[in-house]
């Protein structure tokens, strides 16, 4: 039998730079935030010295950055935390368990074909195992395995790749892991990847192959997938969606040809995260709407604690008058300034209006198509002007011209209400 503490997604160095109050735990040192997201890593190996686990499994998104256009590394604070916290572990363990990281979506400056998990294994080369992007890619070219073996067991890397963007990547990608990444008949076979079955990146021979256990990172709701394969979660709560999860790690027994033994074993959050949610009408005065706000957020209102403080989120949506939601946004301006201040408990303050429908003002909704006096078709014009623009993003010049024509239809045609039958099938 061979036991592992599986644990993903510690998204080490997090930070935020909107919406929050500029404040630092330690001054000029490290923020609130992102000594969240150390100290849920710390809980993980804490939890791994209590129990005699025989390999430590972190299925990837090891750090944060950087990730997409923040090409930023992880901070100075960050880096030190995590390898005191590691130094500490291994003393403790005398050494003798091995910890097994692949690379995740972030983490990895695709720019310098360099991963920071590198620095990980340069510090304790004969204890931390990584395989990267770069291992993967190489691994493919040269269509051969990627995988660690020990006495008792061996493992299966699969690091992140978006290999469903293209067909002939999807191919190759498919041909490698049917000739080099196969289980073991003979051995207890562990895989580990950094993917959701939803997206791209996890192909579906590596839950349909017979490993003995699938370790998956990338999903942050902790879940079982198949009978043999578990998305151990994230280990601090990253988004807004996650403010009702419950973080935790996954102690896993493992027997050849036998189903895993798996049990959760939870993490305490360290930051409240809360979300207040808000129906607007076309009826609401801006006096009104500052009133409910304000009542809602009363409760804050007491001297700031950054251990204790919350991350606030105030969810709109319903319909609102367009010319009534510019003095809305004026108000929420006006009190995120108050709020972040030393008066209130709040770290973060933000708000997502996403969903909410602004009309036009009433003057042209009684009114003719004003449009029709000014040009022939704007919704038209508005997307030649974006293509003149010659953006070299086309999934963002899209998007562009579907919001502006959005806008140029609620601001210049007469709305619609629609029925409670019709939002139903929305």
């Amino acid at each position: 039998m061979v036991k592992l503490l599986h644990f993903s997604d510690t998204h080490v160095s997090h930070r935020k730079f909107r919406n929050i109050k500029d404040s630092w735990k330690v001054h000029n040192r490290v923020t609130y935030i992102e000594d969240d997201f150390c100290l849920g890593f710390k809980q993980a190996l804490d939890i791994a010295k209590k129990e005699e686990y025989d390999y430590l499994v972190h299925s990837g998104d090891f750090f944060d950055i950087p990730v997409g256009r923040n090409f930023a590394g992880p901070t100075e604070y960050s880096r030190t935390f995590v390898l005191k916290a590691l130094k500490e572990f291994f003393e403790e363990t005398k050494y003798q368990i091995p910890l097994i990281i692949i690379d995740g979506n972030h983490g990895t400056f695709l720019t310098r074909n360099y991963s920071t998990i590198e620095f990980l294994q340069a510090a304790f080369p004969n204890t931390i195992h990584i395989f990267t992007n770069y291992h993967l890619k190489n691994a493919i070219r040269q269509n051969k395995p990627l995988t660690l073996e020990f006495d008792d067991v061996k493992f299966y890397m699969f690091p992140y790749l978006k290999f469903g963007r293209l067909e002939n990547w999807a191919k190759e990608y498919e041909k490698w892991v049917q000739n080099n990444q196969q289980p073991d008949p003979n051995k207890i076979s562990v895989a580990i990847a950094h993917g959701m079955e939803r997206g791209m990146d996890l192909h579906e021979l590596v839950l349909n192959y017979k490993y003995d256990y699938v370790a998956l990172g990338h999903d942050h709701k902790q879940r079982q997938i198949k009978k043999n394969a578990w998305q151990a979660g994230s280990t601090a709560r990253y988004t807004f969606a996650e403010r009702t999860q419950k973080k935790a790690v996954l102690d896993v027994e493992i027997e050849k040809g036998k189903e895993p033994v798996v049990k959760s074993i939870k993490l305490d959050s360290v930051r409240p995260m809360k979300q207040i949610d808000i129906t607007l009408n076309t009826e609401i005065t801006t006096s009104t709407f500052e009133k409910d706000i304000r009542d809602k957020i009363i409760a804050f209102k007491k001297a700031f604690d950054g251990d204790t403080a919350v991350r606030l989120k105030i969810k709109f949506d319903g319909a609102v008058l367009l010319s009534s939601w510019w003095g809305m946004e004026d108000i929420l301006n006006e009190i995120q300034n108050e709020v972040l201040s030393d008066k209130y408990n709040l770290l973060e303050f933000r708000w997502d209006a996403g969903e909410v429908i602004k009309r036009a003002p009433v003057s042209l909704q009684k009114g003719a198509k004003l449009y029709d006096y000014l040009i022939e078709d704007p919704v038209v014009d508005f997307e030649k002007y974006i293509r003149s623009l010659s953006l070299e993003n086309e999934k963002q010049a899209s998007k562009f011209i579907e919001i502006g024509a959005k806008i140029i239809e609620e601001a210049f045609t007469s709305p619609v209400e629609r029925t409670s039958t019709e939002e139903g099938e929305l």
